[in-house]
């Protein structure tokens, strides 16, 4: 018995390592000659994995161009999706880490047939966070007049334009932006020239401790389908302790604006990643 035990323990590790890839696996780990072989054995070049991708969709969210080069020469369909419906080209761009694309994922993004450019209108507004909304260095009145004046649903609004081309992948048009200040936003319009409409609604707090002020900030935001109000994202960002504003202190007034736009600079990366893979899944 122990012999056969012994013959069985020696011979399964070399089984396994003549076990012939599939054509996912082949696509994940980008062998572009193994998949040739396979195809010409009439491997599916639709197969598809647990989560519905098939191998083009796996070789772009891995950055394997050659294979994704290979796969579309073959006649692989890149507007398949997957059981999340995301697509090829969704995979190289959204989901290596997050929005950040490297180099690699920007040569398979050539290769794949490009999305239209997505239309964004944007309307903010701001009014005081839940934050306890006071200043160590002025009154509440003036206060309220001090962040009128700093303008922080502009400075988001700015900020988001701004990522936007500086993405470098030009998907998405702010076709129309309007900041309300602390006007209310009783009716979105629905301007015929956009595919989605993004309600932003931002609030600004400030605490006095001890003689500073300590600043928080979140955004509120809502995505909907301009044609029927559809709701695609209802999403809040600038919470909890990772992406909160808790421990930036202005130490006088002059402080604030600049905090809020650093601030406002480094929410508008996930909010534009989120609002875009909003729209192109809506």
């Amino acid at each position: 018995m122990r012999f056969w035990i012994v013959l069985l323990a020696a011979v399964f590790p070399l089984l396994a390592a003549d076990a012939p890839m599939d054509i996912l696996e082949a696509a994940r780990k980008g062998k572009v000659k193994e998949i040739e072989a396979l195809l010409t054995k009439g491997a599916d070049l639709e197969a598809r994995d647990r989560d519905g991708r098939t191998p083009l969709m796996l070789a772009a969210q891995y950055g394997r161009t050659a294979t994704v080069r290979l796969l579309l020469a073959k006649g692989a369909k890149p507007e398949a999706r997957d059981t999340h419906r995301w697509n090829a080209f969704m995979l190289a761009l959204l989901a290596p880490s997050g929005g950040v694309i490297h180099t690699t994922h920007d040569a398979v993004l050539k290769l794949l047939p490009q999305p239209e450019r997505l239309r964004l209108a944007i309307i903010a507004s701001w009014t005081p966070g839940k934050a306890l909304f006071s200043s160590c260095f002025m009154g509440p009145d003036e206060m309220t007049q001090h962040i009128r004046q700093i303008h922080p649903d502009g400075i988001v609004i700015e900020a988001l334009r701004h990522f936007a081309i500086a993405s470098g992948h030009d998907l998405i048009a702010i076709v129309s932006a309007d900041a309300r200040g602390t006007t209310e936003i009783s009716e979105r319009p629905r301007p015929k020239d956009a595919d989605g409409i993004l309600t932003l609604q931002v609030e600004p707090g400030s605490t006095c401790v001890q003689q500073v002020d300590q600043l928080s900030m979140l955004i509120q935001a809502t995505l909907n389908r301009p044609q029927d109000g559809t709701p695609l994202l209802e999403k809040t960002f600038g919470a909890g302790l990772k992406t909160g504003m808790r421990g930036l202190a202005a130490t006088n007034p002059n402080q604030h604006g600049p905090l809020y736009e650093s601030w406002a600079k480094s929410q508008v990366g996930p909010l534009y990643w989120a609002v875009l893979t909003a729209l192109l899944l809506g």
